[in-house]
């Protein structure tokens, strides 16, 4: 796997992470809605255990959240914010 898919992975999953904090949702509940075990939904989200796209789509949908792209040529705020996202990402 390419360095720059496995951090983008990694970064998707700290956002996902940073929902359910946020929301002050436990792995318990997660796993109560998405069957998932509490050590495998531990595992996705410390980016230990590479989840699907379908886990993915799942664990945000648990966090009742969106999970959606973007255009890197778009002209907006969104596209800006991204790109300074994914900045600070590559320079770790």
């Amino acid at each position: 796997m390419s360095k720059k898919i496995e951090t983008a992975r990694k970064m998707l999953l700290s956002h996902i992470r940073e929902q359910i904090d946020a929301k002050g949702i436990t792995q318990d509940m997660i796993a109560k809605k998405t069957g998932f075990t509490q050590s495998n939904i531990s595992r996705m989200l410390s980016a230990k255990y590479p989840p699907t796209l379908d886990n993915c789509i799942t664990l945000c949908e648990a966090a009742n959240c969106f999970l959606f792209i973007i255009d890197k040529n778009a002209e907006d705020d969104l596209r800006e914010l991204m790109r300074n996202r994914w900045g600070k990402v590559n320079k770790n």
